[in-house]
Protein backbone atom coordinates (compact mmCIF):
# COMPACT_ATOMS: atom_id res chain seq x y z
CA UNK A 1 0.00 0.00 0.00
CA UNK A 2 2.86 2.58 1.23
CA UNK A 3 4.78 1.77 -2.75
CA UNK A 4 0.80 2.26 -4.36
CA UNK A 5 0.56 5.70 -2.05
CA UNK A 6 3.96 6.54 -2.97
CA UNK A 7 3.61 5.70 -6.68
CA UNK A 8 0.70 8.01 -6.89
CA UNK A 9 2.65 11.22 -5.52
CA UNK A 10 5.34 10.45 -7.68
CA UNK A 11 3.17 10.45 -10.87
CA UNK A 12 1.30 13.53 -9.69
CA UNK A 13 4.77 15.57 -8.91
CA UNK A 14 5.53 14.55 -12.73
CA UNK A 15 2.50 15.89 -14.22
CA UNK A 16 2.68 19.54 -11.76
CA UNK A 17 6.33 19.43 -13.03
CA UNK A 18 5.06 18.89 -16.75
CA UNK A 19 2.74 21.37 -16.56
CA UNK A 20 5.25 24.04 -15.45
CA UNK A 21 7.78 23.48 -18.45
CA UNK A 22 7.61 26.82 -20.56
CA UNK A 23 8.79 25.73 -24.02
CA UNK A 24 11.13 28.35 -26.22
CA UNK A 25 12.69 28.00 -29.72
CA UNK A 26 15.09 29.86 -31.57
CA UNK A 27 16.23 29.72 -34.85
CA UNK A 28 18.36 32.25 -36.48
CA UNK A 29 20.26 31.54 -39.80
CA UNK A 30 22.49 34.46 -41.19
CA UNK A 31 24.63 37.10 -39.66
CA UNK A 32 24.07 39.47 -36.53
CA UNK A 33 20.50 38.39 -35.56
CA UNK A 34 20.28 38.47 -31.66
CA UNK A 35 17.24 36.93 -29.28
CA UNK A 36 16.67 37.37 -25.92
CA UNK A 37 13.64 35.05 -24.33
CA UNK A 38 12.75 35.58 -20.77
CA UNK A 39 9.45 33.01 -19.27
CA UNK A 40 8.16 33.43 -16.21
CA UNK A 41 5.25 31.31 -15.11
CA UNK A 42 3.67 28.04 -16.90
CA UNK A 43 3.09 26.59 -20.11
CA UNK A 44 4.39 29.06 -21.63
CA UNK A 45 5.32 29.08 -25.41
CA UNK A 46 7.54 31.39 -27.51
CA UNK A 47 8.78 30.45 -31.25
CA UNK A 48 11.61 33.47 -32.94
CA UNK A 49 12.66 32.15 -36.52
CA UNK A 50 15.27 34.55 -37.71
CA UNK A 51 16.16 34.27 -41.59
CA UNK A 52 18.11 36.93 -42.64
CA UNK A 53 20.94 39.66 -41.50
CA UNK A 54 20.65 42.07 -37.87
CA UNK A 55 17.51 41.10 -37.08
CA UNK A 56 16.34 41.79 -33.27
CA UNK A 57 13.89 40.01 -30.94
CA UNK A 58 12.86 40.43 -27.24
CA UNK A 59 10.14 38.42 -25.87
CA UNK A 60 9.00 38.29 -22.10
CA UNK A 61 6.18 36.05 -21.16
CA UNK A 62 4.98 35.87 -17.26
CA UNK A 63 1.53 34.27 -16.50
CA UNK A 64 0.21 31.25 -17.75
CA UNK A 65 -0.49 29.65 -21.01
CA UNK A 66 1.11 32.63 -22.94
CA UNK A 67 1.99 31.86 -26.86
CA UNK A 68 4.23 34.30 -28.58
CA UNK A 69 6.03 33.96 -32.66
CA UNK A 70 8.36 35.62 -34.01
CA UNK A 71 8.97 35.54 -38.26
CA UNK A 72 11.50 37.73 -39.05
CA UNK A 73 12.27 36.92 -42.60
CA UNK A 74 12.60 35.43 -45.24
CA UNK A 75 15.92 36.83 -46.42
CA UNK A 76 15.12 40.13 -44.08
CA UNK A 77 17.43 42.11 -42.04
CA UNK A 78 17.58 44.58 -39.82
CA UNK A 79 14.14 44.23 -38.31
CA UNK A 80 13.19 44.83 -34.64
CA UNK A 81 10.30 43.00 -32.73
CA UNK A 82 9.60 43.32 -29.09
CA UNK A 83 6.14 41.54 -27.42
CA UNK A 84 5.94 41.65 -24.04
CA UNK A 85 2.74 39.26 -22.53
CA UNK A 86 2.01 39.59 -18.76
CA UNK A 87 -1.43 37.18 -17.82
CA UNK A 88 -2.91 34.53 -19.49
CA UNK A 89 -3.44 32.96 -22.29
CA UNK A 90 -2.56 35.82 -24.37
CA UNK A 91 -1.21 35.36 -28.39
CA UNK A 92 0.95 37.34 -30.41
CA UNK A 93 1.84 36.66 -33.64
CA UNK A 94 4.48 38.95 -35.82
CA UNK A 95 5.81 38.41 -39.00
CA UNK A 96 8.02 40.83 -40.55
CA UNK A 97 9.06 40.20 -43.98
CA UNK A 98 11.39 42.70 -45.58
CA UNK A 99 13.88 44.99 -44.03
CA UNK A 100 13.99 47.86 -41.20
CA UNK A 101 10.61 47.04 -39.91
CA UNK A 102 9.81 48.29 -35.79
CA UNK A 103 7.26 46.11 -33.89
CA UNK A 104 5.97 46.50 -30.43
CA UNK A 105 3.38 44.17 -28.73
CA UNK A 106 2.40 44.86 -25.04
CA UNK A 107 -0.49 42.22 -23.32
CA UNK A 108 -1.25 43.12 -19.82
CA UNK A 109 -4.31 40.89 -18.79
CA UNK A 110 -6.02 37.58 -20.36
CA UNK A 111 -7.01 36.25 -23.64
CA UNK A 112 -5.75 38.84 -25.94
CA UNK A 113 -4.87 38.35 -29.25
CA UNK A 114 -2.68 40.37 -31.44
CA UNK A 115 -1.73 39.77 -34.84
CA UNK A 116 0.81 42.06 -36.81
CA UNK A 117 2.43 41.37 -40.29
CA UNK A 118 4.51 44.07 -41.92
CA UNK A 119 5.82 43.35 -45.59
CA UNK A 120 8.03 46.34 -47.19
CA UNK A 121 10.78 48.36 -45.55
CA UNK A 122 10.75 50.54 -42.73
CA UNK A 123 7.46 49.82 -41.31
CA UNK A 124 6.75 50.53 -37.97
CA UNK A 125 3.63 49.08 -35.37
CA UNK A 126 3.14 49.52 -31.84
CA UNK A 127 0.16 47.34 -30.42
CA UNK A 128 -0.79 47.69 -26.32
CA UNK A 129 -3.91 45.66 -25.05
CA UNK A 130 -4.48 46.31 -21.19
CA UNK A 131 -7.38 44.72 -20.35
CA UNK A 132 -8.90 40.85 -21.25
CA UNK A 133 -10.21 39.51 -24.62
CA UNK A 134 -8.90 42.55 -26.49
CA UNK A 135 -8.57 41.98 -30.27
CA UNK A 136 -5.61 43.64 -32.84
CA UNK A 137 -4.75 43.26 -36.05
CA UNK A 138 -2.40 45.28 -38.24
CA UNK A 139 -1.38 44.41 -41.37
CA UNK A 140 1.28 46.93 -43.40
CA UNK A 141 3.17 47.50 -46.90
CA UNK A 142 0.69 44.84 -48.81
CA UNK A 143 1.53 45.37 -52.02
CA UNK A 144 4.23 45.79 -51.34
CA UNK A 145 4.82 49.46 -49.22
CA UNK A 146 7.32 51.23 -47.32
CA UNK A 147 7.51 53.18 -44.34
CA UNK A 148 3.76 52.59 -42.98
CA UNK A 149 3.08 53.70 -39.42
CA UNK A 150 0.80 52.10 -36.62
CA UNK A 151 -0.59 52.53 -33.19
CA UNK A 152 -2.92 50.75 -31.51
CA UNK A 153 -3.91 51.36 -28.05
CA UNK A 154 -7.02 49.17 -26.15
CA UNK A 155 -7.79 49.80 -22.75
CA UNK A 156 -10.93 47.68 -21.16
CA UNK A 157 -12.24 44.53 -22.72
CA UNK A 158 -13.66 42.54 -26.08
CA UNK A 159 -12.46 45.79 -27.84
CA UNK A 160 -11.52 44.92 -31.57
CA UNK A 161 -9.39 46.85 -34.16
CA UNK A 162 -8.14 46.21 -37.71
CA UNK A 163 -5.59 48.29 -39.45
CA UNK A 164 -4.63 47.49 -43.27
CA UNK A 165 -2.09 49.97 -44.85
CA UNK A 166 -1.24 49.08 -48.56
CA UNK A 167 1.04 51.63 -49.90
CA UNK A 168 3.90 53.96 -48.76
CA UNK A 169 3.85 56.36 -46.03
CA UNK A 170 0.54 55.52 -44.36
CA UNK A 171 0.39 56.46 -40.61
CA UNK A 172 -2.55 55.19 -38.53
CA UNK A 173 -3.71 55.43 -34.47
CA UNK A 174 -6.37 53.61 -32.50
CA UNK A 175 -6.88 54.42 -29.31
CA UNK A 176 -10.11 52.65 -27.75
CA UNK A 177 -10.76 53.18 -23.97
CA UNK A 178 -13.91 51.03 -22.61
CA UNK A 179 -15.56 48.07 -23.79
CA UNK A 180 -16.28 46.58 -26.71
CA UNK A 181 -15.90 48.74 -29.03
CA UNK A 182 -14.48 48.18 -32.96
CA UNK A 183 -12.63 49.93 -35.18
CA UNK A 184 -11.60 49.22 -38.88
CA UNK A 185 -9.15 51.30 -40.70
CA UNK A 186 -8.41 50.52 -44.67
CA UNK A 187 -5.66 52.90 -46.36
CA UNK A 188 -4.44 52.25 -49.89
CA UNK A 189 -2.22 55.00 -51.49
CA UNK A 190 0.13 57.14 -50.02
CA UNK A 191 0.31 59.55 -47.20
CA UNK A 192 -3.09 58.77 -45.94
CA UNK A 193 -3.43 59.63 -42.15
CA UNK A 194 -6.56 58.59 -39.50
CA UNK A 195 -6.88 58.53 -36.14
CA UNK A 196 -9.50 57.10 -34.36
CA UNK A 197 -10.39 57.84 -30.61
CA UNK A 198 -13.14 56.03 -29.39
CA UNK A 199 -14.27 56.31 -25.59
CA UNK A 200 -16.63 54.29 -23.63
CA UNK A 201 -18.78 51.40 -24.87
CA UNK A 202 -19.98 49.88 -28.17
CA UNK A 203 -18.82 52.27 -30.55
CA UNK A 204 -18.28 51.63 -33.79
CA UNK A 205 -16.15 53.22 -36.56
CA UNK A 206 -14.69 53.19 -39.89
CA UNK A 207 -11.89 54.63 -41.97
CA UNK A 208 -11.48 53.70 -45.61
CA UNK A 209 -9.03 55.78 -47.38
CA UNK A 210 -8.05 55.06 -51.19
CA UNK A 211 -5.78 57.83 -52.61
CA UNK A 212 -2.99 60.04 -51.73
CA UNK A 213 -2.52 62.40 -48.81
CA UNK A 214 -6.26 61.91 -47.35
CA UNK A 215 -7.35 62.91 -43.76
CA UNK A 216 -9.71 61.78 -40.86
CA UNK A 217 -9.80 62.20 -37.57
CA UNK A 218 -12.89 60.41 -35.73
CA UNK A 219 -13.43 61.23 -32.02
CA UNK A 220 -16.31 59.01 -29.93
CA UNK A 221 -16.47 60.07 -26.14
CA UNK A 222 -19.84 57.88 -25.09
CA UNK A 223 -21.71 55.06 -26.06
CA UNK A 224 -23.33 52.75 -29.07
CA UNK A 225 -21.65 55.87 -31.73
CA UNK A 226 -21.30 54.87 -35.05
CA UNK A 227 -18.99 57.28 -37.48
CA UNK A 228 -18.01 55.88 -40.92
CA UNK A 229 -15.36 58.28 -43.44
CA UNK A 230 -14.78 57.14 -46.94
CA UNK A 231 -12.67 58.85 -48.90
CA UNK A 232 -11.33 58.13 -52.47
CA UNK A 233 -9.28 60.30 -54.34
CA UNK A 234 -6.58 62.48 -52.87
CA UNK A 235 -6.28 65.63 -50.26
CA UNK A 236 -9.68 65.17 -48.72
CA UNK A 237 -10.49 65.98 -45.45
CA UNK A 238 -12.93 64.91 -42.84
CA UNK A 239 -13.07 65.51 -38.87
CA UNK A 240 -16.11 64.34 -36.74
CA UNK A 241 -16.54 64.54 -32.81
CA UNK A 242 -19.56 62.51 -31.13
CA UNK A 243 -20.28 63.57 -27.41
CA UNK A 244 -23.22 61.02 -26.30
CA UNK A 245 -25.16 58.05 -27.09
CA UNK A 246 -26.26 56.59 -30.26
CA UNK A 247 -24.79 59.29 -32.70
CA UNK A 248 -24.61 58.39 -36.13
CA UNK A 249 -22.40 59.95 -39.02
CA UNK A 250 -21.20 58.97 -42.32
CA UNK A 251 -19.28 61.13 -44.43
CA UNK A 252 -18.55 60.22 -48.34
CA UNK A 253 -15.79 62.29 -50.25
CA UNK A 254 -15.15 61.41 -53.71
CA UNK A 255 -12.80 63.66 -55.23
CA UNK A 256 -10.00 66.43 -54.26
CA UNK A 257 -10.02 68.76 -51.84
CA UNK A 258 -12.92 68.50 -49.79
CA UNK A 259 -13.63 69.14 -46.34
CA UNK A 260 -16.21 68.07 -44.00
CA UNK A 261 -16.31 68.60 -40.53
CA UNK A 262 -19.27 67.61 -37.97
CA UNK A 263 -20.08 68.16 -34.47
CA UNK A 264 -22.48 65.96 -32.77
CA UNK A 265 -22.90 66.70 -28.68
CA UNK A 266 -26.36 65.05 -27.46
CA UNK A 267 -28.07 61.91 -28.60
CA UNK A 268 -29.26 60.61 -31.11
CA UNK A 269 -28.24 62.77 -34.20
CA UNK A 270 -27.75 61.46 -37.83
CA UNK A 271 -25.47 63.05 -40.07
CA UNK A 272 -25.09 61.96 -43.87
CA UNK A 273 -22.74 63.96 -45.74
CA UNK A 274 -21.49 63.27 -49.59
CA UNK A 275 -19.37 65.24 -51.54
CA UNK A 276 -18.41 64.69 -55.02
CA UNK A 277 -16.04 67.13 -57.15
CA UNK A 278 -13.35 69.69 -56.09
CA UNK A 279 -12.89 71.70 -52.87
CA UNK A 280 -16.19 71.63 -51.38
CA UNK A 281 -16.91 72.48 -48.17
CA UNK A 282 -19.33 70.95 -45.61
CA UNK A 283 -20.13 71.92 -41.85
CA UNK A 284 -22.62 70.10 -39.77
CA UNK A 285 -22.80 71.30 -35.89
CA UNK A 286 -25.85 69.44 -34.25
CA UNK A 287 -26.31 70.12 -30.39
CA UNK A 288 -28.57 68.47 -28.62
CA UNK A 289 -30.95 65.23 -29.10
CA UNK A 290 -32.31 63.45 -32.34
CA UNK A 291 -31.37 66.12 -34.98
CA UNK A 292 -30.77 64.73 -38.65
CA UNK A 293 -28.84 66.49 -41.50
CA UNK A 294 -27.89 65.19 -44.73
CA UNK A 295 -25.97 67.56 -46.89
CA UNK A 296 -24.92 66.20 -50.48
CA UNK A 297 -22.94 68.27 -52.78
CA UNK A 298 -22.27 67.48 -56.38
CA UNK A 299 -19.44 69.18 -58.14
CA UNK A 300 -17.03 71.80 -57.10
CA UNK A 301 -16.41 74.89 -54.98
CA UNK A 302 -20.03 74.47 -52.94
CA UNK A 303 -20.25 75.32 -49.29
CA UNK A 304 -22.71 74.17 -47.06
CA UNK A 305 -23.33 74.76 -43.43
CA UNK A 306 -25.90 73.45 -41.00
CA UNK A 307 -26.15 74.15 -37.42
CA UNK A 308 -28.72 72.82 -35.71
CA UNK A 309 -29.13 73.37 -31.69
CA UNK A 310 -32.18 72.02 -29.88
CA UNK A 311 -34.31 68.84 -30.83
CA UNK A 312 -36.20 67.05 -33.34
CA UNK A 313 -34.54 69.38 -36.04
CA UNK A 314 -34.87 68.11 -39.93
CA UNK A 315 -32.26 69.94 -42.23
CA UNK A 316 -31.66 68.36 -46.11
CA UNK A 317 -29.04 70.70 -48.37
CA UNK A 318 -28.41 69.47 -52.12
CA UNK A 319 -26.16 71.33 -53.83
CA UNK A 320 -25.40 70.25 -57.89
CA UNK A 321 -23.16 72.28 -59.93
CA UNK A 322 -20.50 74.70 -58.75
CA UNK A 323 -20.08 77.76 -56.32
CA UNK A 324 -23.17 77.40 -54.63
CA UNK A 325 -23.82 78.43 -50.75
CA UNK A 326 -26.27 77.52 -48.20
CA UNK A 327 -26.52 78.22 -44.20
CA UNK A 328 -28.92 76.13 -42.54
CA UNK A 329 -30.07 77.69 -38.74
CA UNK A 330 -32.40 75.50 -36.73
CA UNK A 331 -33.17 76.04 -32.75
CA UNK A 332 -35.21 75.76 -30.37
Amino acid sequence: MRKVILSAAALMCGSLMMAQFNVSDVNSVGNGNSSMVSQTGLSNDSDVDQIGNNNGSTVAQSGITNTSVVIQGFSSDGNLSDVAQTGDDNDSFVWQDGDSNGSSVIQNGDDNDSYVDQWGDSNNSDVDQIGNLNSSTVLQGYGPGNSNFSDVLQQGNRNDSDVLQDGDGNFSVVFQVGNRNDSDTNQIGNGNSSTVIEVGNRNTSTVDQTGISNYAYLVQDGNNNVSDVDQIGDLNYSAAFQTGNRNSSVVLQDGVLNFSYVTQDGNDNISDVSQDGFDNDSNVDQNGPRNDSMVNQLGDFNTSDVMQTGNDHVSTVNQIGNSNGSTVTQSN
